[in-house]
Order: C-alpha cells, then sequence, then structure tokens
C-alpha cells in the first residue's frame, strides 16, 4: 500500500504530460536531443532523433499513458492483496464487487502491460459489479482490447481508487 498514491501521482502525470504535448507545448527539437547519464562507472548514452516526428512523440506518449495506467492497476491490485481480502466465490458483497472489478482490470493489465486485454476465463467475473456509485458491466469484455470506455472512462478508474482508500486499506 506504500505505493498507490505514487502510482496514481504518476498516472495523473502522464496524462498531463500527454496534454501538454496535444496542446503543442512540447518543443519537439528540444526534447528529442542526445541526453548522457553517469553512474558511478556505468554511462548510457541517448541519441538524438529517436523519433522521426512530433506524431511519433505523441503515439510514444500514449503508449506511456496506458503502461502507467497498467502499473497502477497492478499496484491497485496488490493494496487489496495487502489489505488481505481475497477473492470471493461467490461475489455478493460491495466490497466482493470492488475486489473482482479489481482483479479483473489488473489481469487485463498483467498479461500485457502495452497492449492490454480482458481475460476474464472465470465466468463468474463475467457480470456487472456495483460498488459505491460505480457500476462497471464486464459481461462481454472477455478477450477484447481494453478501453477505458469498458469501465465507465478514466475518472471512474481514480473513483475506484476513492473506494479502497476509503474502504479497505485507510478506513
Amino acid at each position: 500500500m506504500n505505493y498507490i498514491d505514487t502510482a496514481f501521482k504518476q498516472l495523473s502525470f502522464a496524462w498531463k504530460l500527454y496534454n501538454y504535448a496535444l496542446e503543442g507545448h512540447i518543443n519537439f527539437d528540444e526534447l528529442d536531443k542526445p541526453l548522457t547519464f553517469k553512474e558511478d562507472k556505468s554511462i548510457l548514452v541517448l541519441p538524438d532523433k529517436i523519433f522521426a516526428s512530433p506524431t511519433e512523440l505523441l503515439v510514444a506518449l500514449e503508449n506511456n499513458l496506458t503502461i502507467v495506467f497498467g502499473a497502477a492497476a497492478i499496484t491497485l491490485n496488490r493494496c487489496r492483496e495487502e489489505s488481505g481480502v481475497s477473492l470471493a466465490n461467490p461475489i455478493q458483497t460491495e466490497i466482493d464487487h470492488f475486489t473482482g472489478v479489481v482483479y479483473q482490470i489488473r489481469n487485463a493489465f498483467a498479461h500485457d502491460i502495452a497492449e492490454p486485454r480482458w481475460n476474464i476465463t472465470n465466468s463468474r467475473f463475467a457480470r456487472i459489479y456495483k460498488f459505491g456509485d460505480i457500476k462497471i458491466d464486464l459481461s462481454n469484455v472477455n478477450q477484447k482490447t481494453f478501453k477505458y470506455s469498458h469501465i465507465g472512462g478514466v475518472e471512474v478508474f481514480f473513483r475506484i481508487k476513492e473506494y479502497g482508500d476509503r474502504n479497505l486499506w485507510q478506513g
């Protein structure tokens, strides 16, 4: 649970950075220059012009956003595990619904963080989840590419984290 706030701050930062680029505030030529990192006896030299165009930079930022979202999903599920809440069978209470959906979002990213896909192999998880003021329908998403709309939008992911904050690990 030590890293949940950091994971969601990273996610917020990735969204802000992506938006910053979309608004044209990143100087592409200034950003994509050679860079050298030195630590002890190690030296890493990154070349200039790793992107052929500003469009490639936007694609990289979109990919970064997906990966950071996945890391936050994995961290959210880890908090559930560290709270000692196991996956219920059958799923009945609000907490059961919360833990089930968190686990399924984590699964979508854990199998391929760069190209997440729903992997709902156990039929008990292909269902509608209701907890707090959140309702998510994962009845028919198995094997589909993950989309934010499947969970009601990216803002719902932040509300899922807030539900966990209130009801599991800080409540």
